[in-house]
């Protein structure tokens, strides 16, 4: 028989997902302890006129440079739900200071640079009182006493990290509102430490954030130059977290922002659909007025947002109008995408945008996402440009492949940003607000082959296969074309 402690310990249930760095424990025997990801978190500053208008990028000057009017041949529910945007906005101050943005840089101007947050991790979790405990024992070591994030980095793999942050879903409803409360301060408070200023939302910094990130690992550049480690999944992880909590900021500010915040994140992606149907109209004129080249420039610029936004308000609902009330899931169980949701109903009108977004880009002459750093310079690492995770396309043998000559020239500025539309397809098959850990992770092992995949691509016309992409090349060189002079 047995001993009567084996069988306890038999019976015991095995810990499953994230777990702490110091315990090794996680959800399953300590509900009620908040839990955290170890994270290195810096500034990022980029020229308004070098992609970096804040109005641009999370669609402010598109939704209000959309008619007043339902244009005819639009969808009336677009045009409904992106003008509870656009009078949300209008008279803000955020707005009044985009517009002012916009107008200076259509007359020339580089306008002011814009300061944002970008974070990596190493995918390290850490319960909050676990690290409060490690840091006074890291203090007061007799013999070599360290200081706070001196000590964290060696529970985090040797990786430098200056913040935790909190992972926060409907799975910490165990853990006391106290906790979590300090746990978002202690963000917020690194957060304005790092910028200078206190952010002005929580929920659009956290959105910034993750766009940034997706937009590096687009771009192929090395994510651990910042902070020595951190891989595309466990980065993948990070993001996906931060998703999670952006909901949770969405859901607050409806109550303790203001309104214009939760409405403006929540209806962008139907403004963005409305503007890309009607600049992909054949009556379109950009030099109709100042209004249109607004409207045209801000389709491209928000494109990435909108398709961010698409994915997590949007991802369970019936974008079809038909079979299902507005907010209920398709899938029986609850725990899957729609397969009627926004992103797929309408993919091919993000892609447009954001092949639009690669034009202008390319442009503006951008080669990166604007978050390259120097840090790695002085350490004697390599140059960034010389780690990127992209394969190497040789034009000459390109050229010896394919016929589609045009195609070919336009696939080095094409590349981020088909990447970045393969990313969003499979997060979009895969992404449900506050999934349990276990999902978490394996999706973000998905998301990061197939990353990998778009990676390893030998030449464009591979990538738009990996990427699945059947949009005529001449169709997509129209819109990179577009792009570049909006």
């Amino acid at each position: 028989a047995k001993p009567a402690w084996m069988a306890e310990m038999e019976a015991l249930d095995d810990e499953k997902g994230v777990t702490c760095a110091v315990c090794q424990e996680g959800r399953t025997f300590q509900p009620s302890e908040l839990l955290g990801l170890y994270a290195y978190m810096k500034k990022v500053t980029i020229a308004a006129g070098q992609g970096g208008a804040t109005g641009d990028i999370d669609g402010t000057v598109m939704l209000l440079s959309l008619p007043m009017s339902l244009p005819r041949s639009s969808v009336e529910a677009w045009f409904r739900k992106a003008r509870v945007a656009a009078n949300a906005l209008e008279g803000s101050a955020h707005a009044i200071t985009a517009m002012s943005a916009a107008n200076s840089t259509s007359s020339g101007s580089s306008g002011r640079s814009n300061h944002f947050i970008t974070t990596v991790s190493a995918g390290n979790a850490i319960h909050c009182s676990c690290h409060s405990k490690a840091k006074a024992a890291d203090r007061n070591h007799p013999k070599a006493p360290k200081s706070e994030w001196e000590g964290a980095s060696l529970r985090n793999s040797r990786v430098t990290c200056n913040v935790i942050l909190p992972l926060v879903s409907t799975k910490t409803s165990s853990v006391p509102l106290m906790s979590v409360e300090n746990a978002l301060a202690d963000v917020n408070n690194v957060m304005a430490n790092t910028l200078g200023v206190r952010p002005k939302s929580t929920l659009w910094g956290c959105l910034h954030d993750i766009r940034f990130l997706l937009l590096r690992m687009a771009y192929g550049e090395a994510l651990n130059a910042d902070c020595g480690g951190g891989s595309s999944s466990s980065n993948f992880l990070l993001a996906l977290y931060q998703l999670y909590t952006a909901d949770m900021f969405a859901a607050n500010a409806e109550h303790d922002e203001s309104p214009e915040v939760s409405k403006h994140a929540r209806n962008l992606s139907y403004g963005f659909l409305l503007g890309e149907d009607i600049v992909d109209l054949p009556t379109f004129d950009r030099n109709l007025n100042s209004r249109s080249k607004r409207l045209e420039r801000g389709v491209a610029e928000s494109a990435p947002m909108a398709a961010l936004c698409s994915i997590l308000f949007y991802n369970v609902e019936d974008e079809t109008g038909s079979g299902t009330k507005k907010g209920k899931c398709l899938s029986p169980t609850g725990k899957a995408p729609s397969p009627t949701r926004q992103w797929e109903v309408n993919k091919d009108k993000f892609l447009a945008g954001l092949i639009r977004c690669a034009g202008h880009r390319h442009s503006l002459g951008l080669t990166d996402s604007g978050c390259a750093t120097s840090k790695g310079l002085s350490a004697g690492r390599k140059n960034v440009e010389k780690t990127r995770s992209f394969a190497d396309w040789r034009k000459d043998d390109i050229r010896s492949q394919h016929k589609t000559a045009m195609i070919d020239d336009y696939g080095q500025a094409l590349r981020p940003m088909i990447t970045l539309y393969a990313v969003f397809d499979q997060l979009s098959r895969e992404f449900v607000v506050n999934d349990d850990d276990e999902s978490t992770e394996a999706t973000s092992e998905r998301l990061a082959a197939r990353l990998e995949s778009c990676y390893k691509a030998g030449d464009i016309e591979e990538l738009l296969q990996v990427a699945e992409i059947a949009m005529s090349r001449d169709l997509i060189c129209k819109y990179f074309e577009k792009g570049c002079t909006s």
